[in-house]
């Protein structure tokens, strides 16, 4: 008895697989639109025009997203620098006072050094609290932290702009006057409580507000950033699932299309000469390699250019597109058939010694002599002649094989067609 089985499903699947030279995922879409036995596109087109038109706004809005987050990040990093400097001009106003306190001491116990330096530390101190209160001053108090700066500087009968114009009109007059004149002791002795206590006071509690509000700057500045960081992920992901995996998904649709329309006989469904040619080259090498039998059958339609002139070709391509279809069915998914040409067909049964693969013509003959095709109000009987050639596994060759089943073939239609002839390989 001839060898002939079924295969295990999974080896069925990888085999066709392997043979068609496809990435799975594109097999299975192509695998379901060969069972169409149709050479139309069954998706939608799409337009260059719609594909650009994703692709410009995906990039936009990427885009958006970088450039707004660059300009967050310039406004804080702005606004953090302003922040700094007015930081840095507090320190400095509160180092300044207790320097004016100082040198004012060294003035009066005669340091006669100590006096330019006060002028020009007045001055220092006068220069950062004008700075200071032109930051105050201008905009709207629209956050805590400034709302109280203002009030310890501008607000009440002793806010700090009083204080500190109190404390440099003493400082001056001080720098002015010798240490001997009786009015200095009662200006330098005020200087010195203000310095020790109220300037000091004040001007410690604007460094802490000025802090605590930089501080909260870098927090809201910190949660800024992770928002933009959340935006910017929740769009990219919004943008895979919306535009990138249905524009992917259709570039996957029309490869697969594409290589169905390359690989396929539009007619009758089943693999076209060339792909035919293709997959039968990639088996014979693992027939070589493995040592396992192999068989070719060659398939002709008989009288078929008469079943064309008698009925017209539009009921011969029924027949051809139920001969292909009939082929489907009888074969395994290992087996490799295609449409050569016209009502050629051939069979590469793998796996299959002469014995088996002459059982399986035998069958395949069988099948369309007891099967009628129906074509409008026609039913018509076919038949057909099989050449089954057997293929050397030490040295399978495709062309020879071909040539072998066509002779065959040729033999059976001389001998009376609607039968098979077989032979070994030589």
């Amino acid at each position: 008895m001839g060898t002939y089985q079924n295969a295990d499903p999974t080896y069925s699947y990888v085999r066709l697989v392997f043979n068609k030279g496809l990435p799975p995922i594109l097999f299975e879409t192509t695998r379901l639109m060969n069972t169409t036995a149709t050479g139309r596109l069954p998706i939608r087109p799409i337009s260059a025009r719609a594909l650009t038109t994703g692709y410009i706004v995906a990039l936009l809005i990427i885009a958006g997203l970088s450039i707004g987050s660059h300009l967050t990040l310039e406004y804080s990093l702005r606004s953090n620098k302003g922040t700094a400097a007015v930081i840095n001009h507090t320190g400095r106003q509160r180092m300044l006072s207790q320097r004016i306190a100082s040198l004012a001491a060294q003035w009066q116990m005669g340091d006669s050094s100590a006096q330019q330096a006060l002028h020009s530390t007045i001055n220092q101190f006068e220069a950062a609290h004008e700075f200071l209160i032109a930051e105050h001053s201008i905009g709207t108090a629209d956050n805590r932290y400034e709302r109280a700066l203002r009030s310890i500087y501008f607000e009440g009968r002793n806010s700090l702009d009083q204080q500190v114009e109190s404390y440099v009109a003493d400082a001056r007059r001080i720098a002015a006057m010798q240490p001997d004149n009786p009015q200095f002791e009662p200006i330098i002795t005020r200087i010195f409580d203000a310095s020790r206590e109220q300037l000091l006071v004040s001007l410690d509690n604007v460094v802490t507000i000025e802090q605590a509000e930089s501080e909260q700057q870098i927090a809201n500045f910190e949660r800024l950033q992770w928002g933009i960081l959340a935006v910017v992920l929740m769009t990219l992901v919004l943008e895979a699932s919306i535009i990138f995996r249905p524009m992917i998904q259709k570039i996957l649709e029309y490869t697969a299309a594409l290589f169905h329309l390359a690989t396929v006989d539009t007619l009758t469904g089943i693999a076209n000469r060339r792909s035919f040619m293709d997959q039968a080259e990639t088996e014979l090498i693992r027939t070589r390699r493995y040592k396992r039998p192999a068989c070719m059958l060659m398939l002709d339609i008989d009288h078929f250019k008469k079943v064309n002139d008698t009925y017209g070709h539009a009921t011969g391509d029924d027949v051809l597109v139920a001969t292909g279809e009939t082929l489907r069915q009888m074969l395994r998914q290992i087996d490799i058939c295609g449409r050569l040409g016209g009502e050629e067909f051939a069979i590469l049964l793998v796996e299959t010694d002469l014995a088996g693969a002459h059982i399986v013509a035998e069958r395949i003959r069988q099948r369309f002599e007891d099967m009628a095709v129906t074509s409008g109000k026609h039913s018509i009987s076919i038949t057909v002649s099989i050449g089954c050639a057997a293929i050397d596994p030490e040295n399978p060759d495709l062309e020879t094989a071909l040539g072998d089943a066509d002779r065959l073939l040729y033999q059976a239609k001389k001998n009376g067609r609607n039968q098979v002839m077989t032979n070994a390989y030589s």
